[in-house]
């Protein structure tokens, strides 16, 4: 009895997680079926499940501009170096933050906190990186962001779930604290720093308004600023009337352009997939 009620269970649950799965796929297929259609069936709404009219139009109307691979190239730089810098300096503030000997500890984490709760908005941001003269450099999509406090937070629960005793036997060794974060923390951390690095590399690839608020020059702008102008410029061909009946519309440059700027991410979570399915069970279970 017992085996044929855990059966159905598992025939339940994997329905249910089946349907799930199917609903988050859903919408990347759409996508991805409007982009490769016939840009003149989709304006008149001729769609079905499979691309009608096959055309790979939208996507080389996108690849074939230079401005589309040096937005690709800065968006690859702010998210391999911003996500390099981030994960130093919040690991190692993480660190020191959930040390129990450090003199005002619990002061310090109320004032990550406190940035949470109370965040500056988007003039004094603005006003900061101004008067720091970061405006059209990329070091303006990097250095704003570079702390993140809830990715704070979350090290910090994992560094005070690693037992004290692994410290205590360094130190009795004569390790110091920089030789106890790097060689014993840092490779017990490693599920939560492939979690707290792919939110970090998510965030960079997909930012777009401080591309929009910091970026003037057109070959600075990031990745998502390029697609969102290309897609405004398509809408105001099609509102103009500037474009023939064979051109592209204003849906198949959209869904192109996402599924365009989604492939990266999609190509590098399956390398940290279970680093990252392990991060999140650490967090769940502590102590």
């Amino acid at each position: 009895m017992k085996t044929k009620r855990l059966d159905i269970f598992r025939i339940i649950n994997g329905t249910i997680l089946f349907l799930f799965a199917f609903i988050c796929f859903l919408p990347f297929y759409y996508v991805l079926t409007i982009s490769l259609s016939d840009p003149v069936k989709v304006k008149e709404g001729v769609l079905s499940i499979l691309p009608q009219g096959f055309s790979t139009t939208a996507y080389q109307n996108i690849f074939k501009q230079v401005a589309f691979f040096n937005a690709f190239k800065v968006t690859v730089f702010r998210t391999v170096i911003g996500t390099i810098l981030s994960l130093f300096l919040q690991t190692s503030f993480a660190y020191v933050l959930s040390r129990k000997y450090l003199y005002g500890q619990r002061v310090f984490i109320i004032l990550v906190v406190f940035t949470i709760m109370f965040h500056p908005g988007i003039i004094p941001n603005y006003l900061v990186v101004r008067y720091t003269g970061l405006i059209n450099t990329l070091w303006a999509l990097i250095i704003p962001n570079a702390i993140n406090s809830f990715n704070v937070l979350v090290l910090i629960s994992f560094f005070q779930a690693i037992p004290e005793s692994i410290e205590e036997s360094a130190k009795m060794d004569g390790a110091n604290d920089i030789t106890i974060f790097a060689k014993l923390m840092l490779p017990l951390a490693l599920p939560a720093l492939a979690t707290v690095g792919l939110f970090i590399a998510v965030n960079h690839w997909n930012s777009l308004m401080d591309g929009v608020m910091y970026i003037n020059k057109s070959t600075l702008k990031p990745l998502q600023v390029y697609l969102m102008d290309l897609v405004m410029k398509t809408q105001v061909e099609s509102l103009t009337g500037t474009g023939s009946e064979s051109e592209l519309t204003t849906i198949t440059v959209q869904t192109a352009a996402i599924f365009a700027g989604t492939i990266p991410i999609l190509i590098v979570y399956p390398f940290v997939q279970r680093y990252f399915i392990k991060g999140i069970m650490l967090g769940a279970v502590k102590g």
